[in-house]
């Protein structure tokens, strides 16, 4: 059963990975870089999301992943 933690982690992916490919300079924007994170606090927690250069099966590996073997790991923490 998919739990509401890893549904909005898939949806927050998803939006993310789609915004990131219609405005590319959105990646820069939440991608962490060590020499600005004093003016970029955010990026410690928004470079995870934006990480992935890859293309769409990428995302959609990732996220069966996440779907199937989420809820058993938020279950088992």
């Amino acid at each position: 059963m998919l739990t509401p933690w890893v549904l909005r982690l898939i949806i927050a992916n998803v939006v993310i990975y789609v915004l990131t490919k219609l405005r590319p300079p959105f990646m820069e924007f939440l991608a962490f870089a060590p020499a600005t994170f004093l003016h970029e606090p955010w990026t410690i927690l928004t470079y995870m999301f934006a990480h992935s250069l890859g293309d769409f099966s990428h995302i959609l590996f990732n996220m069966l992943s996440l779907f199937f073997f989420g809820p058993r790991l938020e279950h088992e923490l």
